[in-house]
């Protein structure tokens, strides 16, 4: 049958489809054992180019992959790139099916031989061994965990609906290169939930109904993202607690500004407050690059904490556990120990945005104090001008009129020396009359030429 030709697809369709299945749960069946580790600070391919090396693969081409299965005699080594890490998962049968024949507390990362792991490039954030077994017919007590776990940390209880049993203390144990690893305990079946029949309890152990192969996979992978996704998000705890003490400190200093800006009315010298105005701008503006530089420095970390700690908490929640005694749950362990330390993480990133947002706020009160002083004196430099232009202008009227009075004079006079020769001429003729007669008109003339040169001189 043909296919049926569709539009052209957009070029991201098919990354985006795959994204759903780029990191698929590793396949394990008990009794096996499963190791994991989180590296930290190297690049993916060069992590993937070392482990190729310690398989003995052959080396590839990195491509754009998020995970690489390798298949060994007796061991699978599955490969994952993070966007900040690389998790490395070995899963390997265990011929054991019983927790009491263990002598010692199993792992995958056995397959190794001493040292070559070690040559990983990176550093460990995470490792945890998980040791997956049949469930016994009644849940193991105390002193039986207490061999492998630390007894005033366990927790532990009924997952998956009654399918599964899981148990883990949460510390690391062990010492070495890469300090230890934490520990894991993953019974499969076991005794049904609470508020089921005893008979359907009964029925569900003598059927010996397990996990599948499926389930299994998913619970491991639940796991391993608990173990790993906790330890990235307390990475940004001790970022925070360096960053409190710096926030205090700046939180006190903005107080002591904002008690002195309060007080700059009590200023009578216009020019002392003006002074203290500018100083305590530049230490706002201090204060303010200080916040942005803690800002800059810690944003990522808390974000990146927050959505691990969102994506521990969810894998929690999909265990479905269900309490067996007094033994405190996982997800009653993390919100008693883990939760405090990501509310610190919260409570540092929000005093940061309260601190940026106090001295914003603060800056702008300052800095309008400053914009109504400058107005204040513009407003009296105008006034200043203003009476100035004016005495200028009276000036210039008073020098016009003096200017039109002595041209009047020169001219009359230049008449005068004018009419002295016409005077032997006509002897009746009399020059101090004729001046006289023409001093009006010679004033009216050179007002006139005085005022057009003026008018002149403002147009332009």
């Amino acid at each position: 049958m043909p296919v049926t030709p569709l539009p052209a697809a957009h070029p991201l369709r098919r990354t985006l489809a795959d994204e759903l299945h780029a990191r698929p749960p590793a396949p394990v069946r008990s009794p096996a054992v499963v190791s994991c580790m989180a590296l930290l600070d190297a690049p993916a391919g060069e992590i993937l180019a070392a482990l190729r090396g310690l398989l003995g693969d052959e080396p590839a081409a990195a491509g754009d992959v998020a995970h690489i299965i390798f298949e060994r005699p007796q061991l699978r080594v599955k490969w994952e790139r993070h966007g900040e890490f690389v998790c490395l998962t070995l899963v390997r049968p265990l011929p054991d099916a019983a927790l009491a024949t263990l002598d010692r507390f199993p792992s995958a990362f056995d397959a190794f031989a001493g040292g070559e792991l070690a040559r990983l490039p990176g550093r460990l954030i995470a490792a945890a061994d998980i040791v997956l077994l049949p469930a016994p017919d009644s849940a193991p007590g105390e002193d039986e965990l207490a061999r492998w776990f630390d007894r005033s940390a366990l927790a532990g209880a009924r997952v998956l609906d009654g399918a599964a049993w899981v148990f883990t203390d949460f510390v690391v144990h062990g010492e070495g290169e890469g300090g230890g690893r934490s520990r894991w305990l993953l019974l499969d079946g076991g005794p049904g939930p609470t508020g089921r029949p005893e008979s359907e309890s009964i029925e569900r152990q003598q059927e010996g109904i397990r996990m599948n192969a499926p389930q299994t996979a998913r619970l491991v992978q639940r796991v391993i993202e608990i173990e790993v996704y906790r330890m990235m998000a307390l990475l940004a705890f001790p970022l925070a607690r360096a960053t409190l003490p710096q926030l205090n400190a700046i939180e006190q200093r903005l107080a002591e500004i904002t008690s002195a800006t309060a007080a700059l009315h009590r200023q009578h010298d216009v020019f002392a407050a003006q002074r203290e105005e500018r100083r305590l701008l530049d230490e706002l503006t201090r204060l303010a690059a200080e916040v942005e530089r803690s800002v800059a420095a810690t944003a990522f970390r808390f974000s990146a904490a927050q959505a691990y700690w969102d994506l521990a908490s969810s894998r929690v929640r999909e265990l479905r556990e269900v309490r067996s005694g007094g033994r405190r749950t996982i997800a009653g362990f993390l919100s008693r120990r883990l939760a405090p330390a990501m509310n610190s993480c919260a409570a540092a990133a929000r005093r940061q945005e309260e601190l940026s947002a106090r001295i914003e706020r603060a800056s702008a009160l300052l800095r309008t104090r400053v914009d109504i002083a400058r107005e204040e004196q513009s407003q009296k430099l105008l006034a200043a001008m203003e009476r100035r232009g004016k005495i200028a202008l009276r000036l210039q009227q008073t020098v016009e009129g003096l200017s039109v009075a002595a041209i009047t004079y020169y001219a009359a006079g230049l008449v005068g020396y004018l009419l002295k020769p016409l005077k032997s001429l006509w002897p009746a003729l009399n020059p101090d009359w004729v001046v006289a007669a023409a001093i009006p008109l010679l004033a009216f003339g050179v007002w006139r030429a005085v005022h057009r040169l003026r008018r002149e001189l403002i147009r332009e």
